[in-house]
């Protein structure tokens, strides 16, 4: 299929409810322009979803944001059209744009927790929305949409704030606030960035589902390729501002056409690569039953596949789990127990695991399951209330469980960590040189230009990036800004924060290659922390899963990844989207079926799973 000529998804005849032709976007750069969007046309039919992908950069938010009549200052329309519901959005007056911002059209944003006021109640912002198109805000109407978008206990989350709700709560509270007007378009802005895999499959079915319910047409933007393969209907591929590539879900997954989109595809982490059939976990119940496989089988009427119901094992044991990583252990952890403050339920509780020189241990679990506390806690930005957490690699030791100001200057340079969103851990007002800089004055006694150049030059930056400030980079440029600076203080462990989350494909198989190149060449070992758990089996030695502020299962990679499964491990990996695959998991909106049970079961090879019971 030619690139020009997308499908229209509009078996039906009826005028599409958008329509972009030959659409041109340029930007100011002081006396001339930079064109950023560079003839793309599209059309999405009433309950049909576009997915539009690409790097960063390549244009697909400008051109989503054109939907609700929205350019950035500085930026204007060089040709072309942009029809929803039959206007021109940008041939509307002030009037008619508002009531098009919300009403006809509207957006859910990649950060809710942004979006949102955080000195308003939720409720108040849901009837804000309502109120602006003139829709009733009575009490009744507003319990109808929280309960739309599935939230628990409308009556009491209504009078929370957004700081007192989790990430995927936040989320469908902007999913109430942009359908409470009953739009006819809804554009999705990387919606789920920041979600974990659980949460993002319980986000998605409700999208899916109010689609097909409200009838709307949905522009999803999306640099996961797994998003957008399990949520639309045909897929764009952008770069450069063009679209490279058009066509149906299944066709461009099955045969991609272009050199750019199989790139793309190429550049994703595999997942779902097995060494043979995933075996059956083997239901051990005190009654007897047969094998039950992970996952379920594809049901394509309603895009779901089904979480097997979890299984109780049957070996008991008492002892804590206790992996042996490969080689020395550099940090020692023994009923760890993080809390942030008396009286608070504990964010790590009772964790022990190791990890051995030069390995990197990954934790991977739902938003809220204290695998962030863990790492912040590890570099020494939260106190540990007990338990034993110590380093020694023999050039460094000390207790892990001391602040930071307290730690010896040997073990604060050995343990570094990499933040999760470089946007925000760098200062704006610094050049990325100054930024560098400072830690290697405050742990070397020297911060020389050449030593600077060698740690950009390290991180595949160069020199001439000293000179520049965070915002005149890229998102993959400001993490490896992120990293030189961890490595300027010469550490022994480094801890990543969920460093790939917002980054595209591309740019985080890059970033990934960069980490495991600086782990041989330097030694390091690290604590990898993500929600991706197809990058998680493709970095990590070993594997502990945390909920709940607990480990519930730990071992090497493959093992975890191949089973038998902790129940929570297996709703992980069957909420896990890969490309290619067309139907959404069924979660059952993240509702646990089980809880936990003293001791563990061993299951050989360093492979120990916490015990359950059904709930």
């Amino acid at each position: 299929m030619s690139p020009s000529t997308p499908t229209t998804g509009n078996p039906t005849g009826t005028a599409p409810a958008v329509r972009v032709e030959d659409l041109a976007i340029s930007y100011a750069a002081g006396r001339t322009e930079v064109p950023v969007v560079r003839g793309v046309s599209f059309t999405i039919a009433a309950g049909r979803t576009l997915g539009l992908v690409g790097e960063s950069g390549s244009g697909k938010s400008t051109v989503a944001r054109t939907l609700l009549a929205h350019l950035r200052t500085g930026s204007r329309i060089v040709r072309g059209s942009v029809v929803v519901a039959g206007q021109d959005v940008f041939a509307l007056s002030p009037s008619a744009t508002r009531a098009l911002r919300g009403g006809t059209a509207s957006v859910v944003a990649q950060n809710a927790g942004q979006a949102l006021t955080p000195s308003m109640r939720v409720g108040a912002q849901i009837r804000e929305a309502l109120r602006a198109h003139g829709e009733p805000d009575s009490p009744e109407r507003l319990a109808e949409l929280v309960r739309l978008v599935r939230l628990p206990d409308p009556d009491t989350i209504v009078r929370r704030y957004p700081h007192q709700l989790s990430g995927g709560q936040q989320q469908r509270v902007a999913i109430a606030m942009a359908v409470a007007a009953r739009p006819r378009v809804l554009v999705l802005d990387e919606p789920t960035t920041a979600l974990d895999v659980v949460t993002q499959a319980a986000v998605l079915d409700l999208v899916a589902d109010l689609g097909r319910e409200l009838g709307m047409a949905v522009l999803l933007v999306s640099h996961d390729l797994g998003v957008v393969s399990a949520m639309a209907d045909e897929i764009a591929v952008m770069r450069d501002g063009e679209v490279v590539e058009h066509s149906d879900t299944a066709a461009l997954f099955a045969d991609p056409h272009h050199e750019y989109t199989r790139a793309l595809l190429a550049a994703v982490p595999d997942g779902g690569a097995r060494s043979g059939p995933t075996p059956p976990v083997p239901d051990r119940r005190a009654s007897g039953g047969s094998a039950v496989p992970v996952g379920g089988g594809p049901n394509h009427h309603d895009r779901r596949t089904t979480v097997p119901e979890p299984t109780v094992p049957e070996t008991v044991t008492d002892a804590p789990a206790r992996t042996e990583p490969p080689g020395r252990p550099v940090v020692t952890a023994r009923d760890l127990v993080v809390r942030y403050g008396r009286g608070l339920p504990a964010a790590v509780d009772g964790v022990s695991f190791e990890i051995g020189a030069h390995e990197t241990l990954a934790v991977v679990g739902e938003s809220g399951s204290g695998k962030s506390t863990l790492a912040t806690a590890m570099a020494g930005l939260v106190p540990a209330e007990s338990g034993t957490f110590t380093y020694a690699d023999g050039t460094a030791t000390g207790d892990l469980r001391q602040p930071v100001a307290a730690r010896s200057p040997e073990l604060r340079r050995a343990v570094q960590l990499v933040f999760q969103n470089a946007d925000t851990s760098l200062n704006p007002r610094r050049t990325v040189g100054a930024a560098i800089a400072r830690p290697l004055r405050l742990f070397t006694g020297s911060s020389s230009r050449d030593r600077v150049a060698d740690l950009l030059t390290q991180v595949g930056l160069g020199p001439e990036f000293a000179g520049r400030l965070p915002g005149q980079l890229s998102g993959g440029q400001r993490q490896r800004v992120g990293i030189a600076r961890a490595l300027a203080a010469g550490p022994r462990l480094v801890i990543a924060d969920e460093i790939t989350t917002a980054l595209d494909v591309q740019v985080q198989a890059g970033i990934l290659a960069l980490l495991a190149d600086l782990q041989r060449e330097n030694g390091l070992s690290c604590l990898f922390i993500s929600h991706d758990l197809a990058v998680v089996r493709g970095v990590a030695d070993r594997v502990a899963v945390m909920t709940g502020g607990r480990i519930v299962e730990i071992g090497p990679t493959e093992r975890v990844f191949t089973g038998p499964n902790h129940p929570y491990t297996r709703t992980l990996l069957a909420a896990t989207l890969e490309p290619g695959v067309t139907d959404l998991p069924d979660v059952d909106d993240g509702v646990q079926h089980w809880g936990h049970a003293d001791g563990w079961t061993d299951h050989g090879d360093g492979h120990r799973i916490r015990n359950w019971e059904d709930a």
